[in-house]
């Protein structure tokens, strides 16, 4: 996010004012960035604002070939490859290692190198000496306290035995994502909250928010077919937001903007799954690559509205707890 997106709701008028702007956040972003590692071009753009990374994955011959086509015709659209929390370069991260272009990141990195939970930061609160680790337990409310006017207290369910236990606390973060956040926040209720913790305004479960996907083109490249080519890079090139920047030459008749991820790729073994075919011919087909092609997909903000909603469903309880 860059101060394009933090002004938004004050210029255009959809959704309510940030309390707070990028440079207020600025080196929270540089702190978190050097203890996940984070890999990534620096660009120098205001509506993508640039961190501490290690050095950027690289982007292969036909990405290259499609930036240098679009940097001809664009002034204002800029590729680079995408930033991701993967470990790069020589930098050491205790317990980590760098990138090893498995690209298995979604099963959990076996070295550690692309960031999760169980590589960095678990790790690094067992250290402290300070963490209870309790696997199982399902967050299901905040406790309020009247006297002091606090949160003092989260409710838990044991998954397994259906044990249910109180947990105090000086700090509560609510860190469930979305739904289930809103979730927690709407079942919390007391005499101060009857309508759940913080909804004064009664808005809380409304004007939720996703973002448009699914919507790109792809294409075939006839060229190239000298170069072999092994997808196993953890990374998609980035195109950045150059549409409503706040000057007049990109202003548009609708509001924010959009960006496009896409990576290009050759055909290898799996576009033989489908034929009915076997032998020597098959094996020999197996052995080669097929063309180039190249995918990109649009991502964009939805606005928020507010008869787009989650509520609590009171009928419908699974172990007493209500249901969105």
């Amino acid at each position: 996010m860059s101060d394009l997106d933090f002004n938004a709701n004050k210029l255009d008028g959809f959704g309510v004012d940030w309390p707070i702007r990028y440079k207020d956040i600025d080196d929270w972003y540089t702190y978190v960035e050097k203890f996940i590692g984070v890999c990534g071009e620096k660009l120098n753009l205001p509506q993508l604002p640039d961190g501490y990374f290690s050095p950027p994955m690289e982007l292969n011959v036909v990405e290259k070939e499609f930036k240098s086509k679009i940097h001809k015709k664009y002034k204002n659209r800029t590729l680079t490859i995408g930033r991701f929390a993967n470990i790069t370069g020589s930098k050491k991260h205790e317990g980590r290692h760098t990138c090893a272009h498995k690209n298995q990141c979604m099963r959990g990195c076996t070295l550690g190198a692309y960031f999760s939970s169980n590589s960095s930061t678990l790790p690094a609160a067992q250290k402290t000496g300070n963490m209870t680790l309790r696997p199982n337990s399902i967050a299901y409310e905040i406790l309020y306290d009247d006297a002091s006017k606090k949160a003092i207290g989260v409710n838990v369910i044991n998954a397994q035995t259906k044990e249910r236990q109180t947990f105090y606390a000086k700090v509560i973060f609510c860190c469930a994502s979305t739904v289930s956040s809103t979730s927690i926040l709407l079942q919390s209720t007391s005499k101060r909250f009857p309508n759940g913790l913080g909804n004064d305004s009664g808005e809380l479960g409304h004007n939720l928010m996703d973002h448009h996907f699914r919507v790109g083109a792809t294409a075939d490249y006839n060229g190239f077919k000298d170069i072999t080519y092994f997808n196993n890079r953890p990374a998609s090139f980035h195109i950045p937001r150059f549409q409503n920047l706040g000057d007049t030459a990109s202003k548009k008749h609708y509001l924010r903007g959009y960006s496009f991820q896409g990576a290009a790729s050759r055909g290898d073994w799996r576009m033989a799954i489908k034929e009915l075919s076997y032998g020597l011919d098959l094996k020999e087909k197996l052995t080669k690559q097929g063309s180039w092609r190249i995918g990109i997909t649009g991502f964009g903000e939805c606005l928020p509205y507010h008869e787009n909603k989650l509520t609590l469903n009171h009928q419908k309880k699974m172990n007493g707890i209500c249901q969105p």
